[in-house]
């Protein structure tokens, strides 16, 4: 199957026109609400942290390709930005043990997607961050 591809200012107020090519391929393909939802919260999080944090002038492009493949299904995305060198896969777990209130701001998104993926790569290449996640469908 051939990756769909396509490109949005990064805009955070336009994150759920982003994401909603993904999420509509995952109900075409019968994928249990569960798993819509999860990766929901895994594309937002992603996503602002972007639009957030990557451009200095929030002057850039996201650029999100996926693909639903094989039996069993798997989801596969790759979302490329021009920001800031930023490998979201380096941040220290936060303690979930620790007070709330003592705890580290940071670093509570990037652990959830990680938890809710099933594999997640980072790369900078060609002056780009490259995030790829592998979700089972």
């Amino acid at each position: 199957m051939k990756m769909n591809n396509y490109k949005f200012p990064a805009n955070a107020e336009i994150i759920d026109d982003m994401m909603e090519p993904i999420l509509s391929s995952l109900k075409e393909n019968n994928v249990e609400f569960k798993k819509i939802y999860q990766m929901n919260l895994a594309l937002e999080e992603i996503l602002v942290n972007i639009c957030k944090y990557a451009y200095e002038d929030n002057q850039g492009i996201i650029d999100i390709s996926y693909e639903i493949s094989g039996d069993p299904k798997k989801l596969k995305v790759i979302i490329k930005d021009k920001g800031k060198a930023f490998d979201p896969l380096k941040k220290k777990d936060p303690d979930l043990d620790s007070d709330a209130e003592k705890r580290q701001i940071g670093g509570l998104g990037i652990y959830i997607v990680k938890n809710l993926v099933d594999d997640i790569k980072y790369q900078r290449a060609n002056d780009e961050n490259i995030l790829e996640f592998i979700k089972q469908l």
